[in-house]
């Protein structure tokens, strides 16, 4: 009953790969602050663009203004060297989230947070999407049909939820967003053929909040005890419903993605034909 995701994230990448035709494409990803977990995952995008032949930057901007992180960003706009710009969240305090994500050039928004490319997908456009919710859509297209399904998400967040709605609607399913505020949350679990659970709390859907046989992926990443967890109480509902691993699920496809991405805006920026 586990899904299989690192196969899946393999054929991204090697497809990715060929469509790249050789080009050394170019990742700048910038971190802001003292986010451990930021810079961690820069670190580890920035192993995989190398090891797929590609390479990338890291911009630790440990105390920095936003004029200074928003002059960065149109440095690299108008760098024809740089084919792809990745902020990572949170930022500061002192840094206005919009006017990061109004500053990024929407050819090199391999992230897909740019309103233009947000617009976009809000009107059945999918050109440079978020990557975590692209990757959960590639890993249910790749297990079950999502025309008709009922797919309750448990998050509303522009990075997960929003998107992840619209791309559903987009194939047909019906999404239900849940969040801390939603009542009678175990009934709306129960009922859904698919659950997409990404809350940050490790173990927080249990076995009895699905039914026999649904769908559920997984997005959470915990730390406990020295050890990544999930969302989901993963040994109680592997044995009941199909569900994505942590590590090794929603993660691994996710990363795949952002290099699918990156090959995306090249084409886009016309570095690839």
């Amino acid at each position: 009953m586990i899904i299989q995701c690192k196969s899946l994230a393999k054929e991204i990448r090697e497809k990715a790969k060929r469509e790249a035709r050789g080009e050394k494409l170019m990742l700048h990803n910038i971190v802001v602050g003292e986010d451990e977990s930021s810079l961690v995952y820069a670190k580890s995008n920035l192993k995989l663009l190398r090891k797929m032949g590609f390479d990338g930057v890291i911009h630790h901007l440990k105390y920095a203004t936003e004029k200074q992180v928003l002059e960065l960003i149109e440095n690299l706009n108008s760098d024809p060297n740089v084919h792809g710009i990745m902020v990572n969240f949170p930022l500061p305090r002192n840094i206005d989230a919009m006017k990061v994500r109004e500053a990024i050039s929407p050819v090199k928004d391999v992230d897909g947070i740019s309103p233009v490319n947000y617009g976009k997908l809000l009107l059945g456009k999918e050109v440079l999407t978020p990557n975590t919710p692209r990757a959960v859509i590639r890993i249910l297209e790749n297990v079950t049909e999502l025309r008709g399904k009922d797919v309750l998400i448990i998050n509303r967040t522009p990075v997960v939820g929003k998107p992840l709605s619209l791309m559903l609607l987009n194939r047909d399913a019906t999404p239900t967003i849940t969040h801390s505020k939603t009542r009678n949350l175990e009934e709306k679990t129960k009922n859904a053929d698919i659950v997409v659970v990404a809350v940050g709390r490790p173990g927080f859907l249990k076995a009895h909040m699905v039914h026999d046989d649904a769908i559920v992926i997984d997005v959470g990443i915990n730390v406990v005890d020295g050890k990544i967890v999930g969302d989901a109480d993963f040994e109680a509902i592997e044995r009941k419903a199909k569900i994505t691993p942590v590590p090794g699920g929603v993660g691994t496809v996710t990363n795949a993605c952002l290099i699918e991405n990156l090959v995306k805006a090249a084409k886009l920026q016309g570095v690839i034909p």
